[in-house]
C-alpha cells in the first residue's frame, strides 16, 4: 500500500493549462449552444468559474488476487479496433447529455489512446467502455488532461472513459464491466504493469462501488478546483470519509 501511495502522491499540486480536453468542451459547448441546449452551457461554464470536484481513486494491484464478482449478464472483453468504435461510438436515440458524454469518448479515441477495451454481452452487444493508459501515452495524457492523474510510470495504468450505455445501467454492468476489462488489460501488459488506478466522483457512489466490487482498493482522493477558467490538482491519501459511500452497502452480495 505505501508504494501505491507513492506512486499517487509523485504529483502534488497543477496548475490549468491549455489541454486538449478543455479545447474539446469548449467544442462541445459550441454545439450545445447551437442546438440549443444553454442549460448545459451555463452549467459547464458556472463550473469552471467556481467548483471544486472531489474523486476517490482506487488501485488494482495485478499481483493480489481478487474475487471475482459474480458475472450474472456473461461478458467478456473485446479490445477495441476501428470497427468497433463505429459501434461504440453511435449516439442513435441518445439523449442529448449521454450524446455530450459519449462523443468526448469518441474524441479520446480519435486524440489516439489506445488501448481501450469494451464488454460485450452473450449478444455481443458492447455495454460497458474503458480505456487503459500506459507510460507509453504519459505525454499524450498530460497533453490531454493536464495535471488530473499522478505521474504514469512504467508499472502504472490509468482507467479512464468508463462508459455504461444507458439501457444497461444499474444492472451490475459497471462492476463486471470493469472486472473483464482489467483482466484483459493485465493479460496484455502484466507483469511489467503492476497498478491500475482509476477515479470516479465520490458523489457518483454506483462507480465508486463499482469499481471496488472489480476488485480496486480505495487509496487517495484527487481534488479538482476551478476559479475564474484556471485549475489546480491535488491528490492526498483517502481518509475514513471517503469509505462513507459504502455505508449502506452490502460488498458480499
Amino acid at each position: 500500500m505505501k508504494q501505491q501511495g507513492a506512486l499517487l502522491r509523485q504529483r502534488g499540486h497543477g496548475a490549468h493549462s491549455k489541454a486538449g480536453r478543455v479545447a474539446t468542451r469548449v467544442k462541445v459547448m459550441v454545439e450545445q449552444a447551437a442546438s440549443g441546449e444553454f442549460a448545459h452551457v451555463r452549467d459547464d461554464l458556472g463550473g469552471w468559474i467556481s467548483s471544486s470536484t472531489v474523486s476517490i481513486g482506487l488501485c488494482r494491484d495485478f499481483e493480489k488476487d481478487y474475487p471475482e464478482p459474480p458475472n450474472r449478464i456473461g461478458l467478456r472483453a473485446v479490445r477495441v479496433d476501428d470497427a468497433m468504435a463505429e459501434r461504440v461510438f453511435d449516439t442513435s436515440g441518445l439523449r442529448d447529455r449521454d450524446k455530450q458524454f459519449l462523443d468526448r469518448r469518441r474524441v479520446i479515441w480519435e486524440t489516439g489512446f489506445r488501448p481501450a477495451y469494451v464488454a460485450v454481452n452473450v449478444d455481443d452487444v458492447p455495454v460497458y467502455l474503458s480505456w487503459f493508459i500506459g507510460h507509453d501515452h504519459a505525454e499524450l495524457a498530460r497533453s490531454y488532461w493536464g495535471p488530473l492523474f499522478p505521474e504514469i510510470v512504467p508499472e502504472l495504468m490509468i482507467g479512464e472513459g468508463a462508459w455504461v450505455p444507458p439501457d444497461y445501467r444499474k444492472r451490475g454492468v459497471m462492476r463486471e464491466g470493469m472486472y473483464v476489462c482489467t483482466e484483459a488489460a493485465k493479460a496484455d501488459f502484466a507483469p511489467g504493469v503492476r497498478y491500475v488506478v482509476a477515479y470516479a466522483e465520490h458523489t457518483n457512489s454506483g462507480a465508486v462501488v463499482g469499481t471496488h466490487y472489480a476488485g480496486f482498493d480505495v487509496v487517495s482522493r484527487r481534488t479538482e478546483t476551478w476559479r475564474m477558467g484556471r485549475r489546480s490538482v491535488s491528490f492526498e491519501p483517502a481518509t475514513e470519509g471517503d469509505f462513507s459511500v459504502f455505508d449502506d452497502i452490502d460488498l458480499t452480495s
